[in-house]
């Protein structure tokens, strides 16, 4: 059941005689109504929880009226984005973070409440726009949108089947679902991702996330030993088997102090807590859970280093809130991230090789200059090209057909 089983709320927004009428072309008015539809929201951490819950608040600084249609995660009582918010409908059965990671008849069930809501709630004209950011969430409620007049907008936050292969179970039903949505636009977050979706001949662009810079503004509170930082779901795709072993090579070459914090979840938590155990890292390595954004925050300016390891990846937003508070990034050169990470701006090493991603670390570890500018060129990268104001401005584009 939704925690809020309203539709989208009218009684404060402006009159579609003062909001004028949506036509493609058109200038875009100063108000829209919009309908984010996302498979999690915080206080669940992810990319695309953590991303549609900053563009909802930029698009609110605009005047715009915002709501959310999201899993029925437990909330549990954190103060964050949609914990007890009306503007944010959260259906279907619960499900943890780890639990909307994978394909379940719960996850099917989850889906399929959102399919309900779409049709028992949207109407004509209201929202102005759906904008859904993933593929299956996108399919369950465009059919209901398209037949209210409403267009959808997709957002794909990394996709599947150039990973899987086209072949392969999962990459046949994404491109089928991406090929059947019938969505005004579709974008996706890293240039890699975009190119993939051309290749099925979708016309998709590239609309970037973004971050608060100012958000992680607050003194910063590295202590000792050097600490290096992951933050993101405990999944193969993140690669955190290969950090912990390039940390116990780093170790074993007697390196200066140090400690890795992991901070987040997912259904292979359990069995890196045994490997870091086996590697004798027991010392070394904190779990640290999945923290409220607050928290976060503060692990982030906590840390010295940024360490991403992973497998595949479109363009993680865990890198630009490194850059936003000031560390040095290490991550692996897959998916989107050398599109924007640069010999410049990060250290980046080939995927699945623990000896290169512990060279990395060696030299963020013990070199103090390189440590200093490539935190302050990534900082002006994210200060500069990915204000959430700037990619709110963009979407608006988008949602206006151009």
């Amino acid at each position: 059941r939704s925690s809020s089983s309203r539709a989208p709320s009218s009684s404060s927004r402006p009159s579609s005689r003062d909001r004028g009428t949506f036509i493609p072309g058109r200038t875009v008015r100063a108000a829209m109504r919009v309908l984010h539809v996302v498979k999690k929201f915080p206080p669940l951490v992810g990319g695309d929880a953590t991303a549609v819950a900053a563009l909802a608040r930029a698009q609110r600084r605009a005047g715009d009226d915002v709501e959310v249609l999201t899993s029925n995660s437990p909330v549990g009582g954190m103060a964050s984005d949609g914990a007890g918010d009306p503007h944010v409908h959260r259906v279907g059965p619960p499900q943890t973070s780890a639990q909307l990671d994978r394909i379940t008849v719960r996850r099917a069930r989850g889906l399929a409440a959102m399919q309900s809501w779409a049709k028992a709630h949207l109407r004509r004209g209201t929202p102005d726009v759906v904008h859904a950011h993933a593929v299956d969430v996108g399919y369950a409620v465009a059919p209901a949108a398209k037949a209210r007049g409403i267009p959808t907008v997709l957002t794909c936050h990394g996709v599947w089947f150039p990973v899987t292969g086209r072949r392969s179970g999962r990459g046949r039903v994404e491109v089928a679902l991406l090929r059947r949505g019938g969505y005004r636009g579709i974008t996706a977050v890293d240039a890699a991702s975009v190119a993939a979706l051309k290749s099925i001949e979708l016309d998709a662009v590239l609309v970037p996330n973004g971050v608060d810079v100012d958000e992680f503004a607050g003194e910063r509170h590295p202590g000792s030993p050097f600490r290096f930082l992951f933050a993101g779901r405990h999944e193969r795709a993140k690669g955190l088997d290969v950090l912990l072993e390039a940390a116990a090579e780093l170790r074993h070459k007697g390196s200066a102090p140090f400690a890795v914090d992991l901070a987040g979840e997912g259904s292979l938590t359990a069995m890196l807590r045994t490997q870091a155990q086996d590697l004798g890292l027991g010392g070394v390595v904190r779990f640290v859970g999945n923290l409220p954004r607050p928290d976060l925050v503060r692990a982030f300016l906590a840390a010295d280093a940024f360490v991403l390891p992973s497998r595949a990846e479109g363009f993680p937003m865990a890198i630009l809130e490194a850059w936003a508070a000031r560390l040095p990034v290490i991550a692996a050169a897959v998916g989107g991230i050398p599109h924007v990470c640069t010999a410049e701006n990060a250290l980046l090493v080939p995927p699945e090789n623990p000896g290169e991603l512990a060279v990395a670390m060696a030299t963020v570890l013990r070199e103090p200059v390189t440590r200093q500018a490539l935190a302050e060129r990534g900082h002006a990268l994210a200060r500069g090209a990915f204000s959430w104001d700037a990619i709110a401005r963009r979407y608006r584009e988008l949602y206006a057909g151009r």
